[in-house]
């Protein structure tokens, strides 16, 4: 599992969730769709996606502080810092 993977947006440029999602697209695409945390991540980005920034982060917060084993815990755990680098 690449859960680190290569930067495909722009680390320090200030993105909204929508194109913090379409950025991770695909790192996403290139990881097993039946993996569980990359299903949580593209379901939080297609839930969320459209919110604003501040909502989006505490979304990913919450998200991440749950149920280990969750495939959303999972995505959150996975998005959170990457969404951090750049927001």
């Amino acid at each position: 599992m690449n859960r680190i993977g290569p930067s495909t947006y722009a680390e320090g440029a200030q993105l909204n969730p929508d194109a913090f999602c379409a950025s991770v697209g695909g790192l996403l695409a290139a990881e097993r769709s039946d993996e569980g945390w990359v299903r949580g991540a593209r379901a939080l980005c297609d839930m969320y996606a459209a919110v604003e920034r501040q909502r989006f982060e505490s979304i990913l917060v919450t998200m991440a502080a749950g149920r280990s084993g969750s495939a959303i815990a999972e995505g959150a755990r996975w998005l959170l810092p990457r969404w951090q680098a750049v927001s």
